[in-house]
């Protein structure tokens, strides 16, 4: 007998051993059960992703209505101050520039969301600029 044959006779007598067709075995099998577990992992991360995702869109949503909140509030302050001056109600300068700045808080609301009504305070915004430019004039600011 060969050296060759001798091999030959070797190996086919170790594949032919039941250990190591469950060694093989084992192998395989724990090649699948990976690949099993990258399929479950890759479907666990997309359902995270579309979670996520919808977390997102809600957190879009309530931005929004932050967003319309203010608005709506600057829009009460200015109806409310316009009226307090058509009143006689003295203000502080500070109090001006606030409502100043709810002024440009409500229009820049507007500018960005036409579909927002905003014909509220065009009339009360405008007699509250001419109102502080008015008093800046009199030195009573």
């Amino acid at each position: 007998m060969t050296i060759q044959e001798i091999i030959v006779s070797i190996l086919l007598t170790v594949v032919g051993s039941s250990a190591v067709w469950q060694t093989i075995t084992w192998f395989v099998d724990r090649y699948d059960k990976k690949k099993t577990s990258k399929e479950d992992i890759l479907k666990e991360v997309e359902k995270v992703h579309e979670e996520v995702e919808q977390v997102s869109g809600k957190v879009d949503d309530l931005a929004d209505t932050v967003d319309k909140n203010q608005a709506v509030l600057a829009r009460t302050h200015i109806l409310r101050f316009s009226d307090e001056l058509k009143n006689g109600v003295e203000h502080s300068a500070e109090y001006f520039r606030q409502q100043l700045d709810d002024c440009d808080t409500y229009e820049k609301f507007c500018n960005a969301h036409p579909e927002f009504k905003n014909s509220y305070t065009e009339i009360a915004n405008i007699y509250i600029k001419e109102t502080y430019e008015r008093l800046l004039k009199e030195g009573k600011l």
